[in-house]
């Protein structure tokens, strides 16, 4: 399998545990699809920021980018900008400064 672009969600995420599941059987799928993938978005919102699961997806760093609400401090995203994915919010403009 190869794909372009892998689309992820999330049910929690942090900056120390990143992407995290309750399930092994999703996680399994979600790091497949990330090796199958020649790049890697998640798609999460601010409700589920700073909750953590049982099982660990990937870290923040593995992703390309990250498409999250406004619910977010603006200092929250910067730090996830500086793990390297781009952040962008859902009205479409990179997280930081403009």
């Amino acid at each position: 399998m190869n794909l372009d672009l892998a689309f992820l969600s999330a049910g929690s995420w942090d900056l120390s545990h990143g992407v995290t599941s309750f399930s092994m059987d999703k996680v399994l799928l979600r790091q497949a699809v990330m090796e199958a993938a020649g790049s890697v978005a998640l798609l999460a919102d601010s409700a589920k920021w700073g909750t953590v699961e049982r099982f660990n997806v990937t870290a923040l760093d593995r992703l390309d980018t990250v498409v999250t609400d406004e619910g977010l401090p603006s200092a929250v995203l910067d730090r996830i900008a500086e793990e390297g994915p781009t952040v962008l919010r859902t009205g479409g403009l990179p997280a930081g400064p403009h």
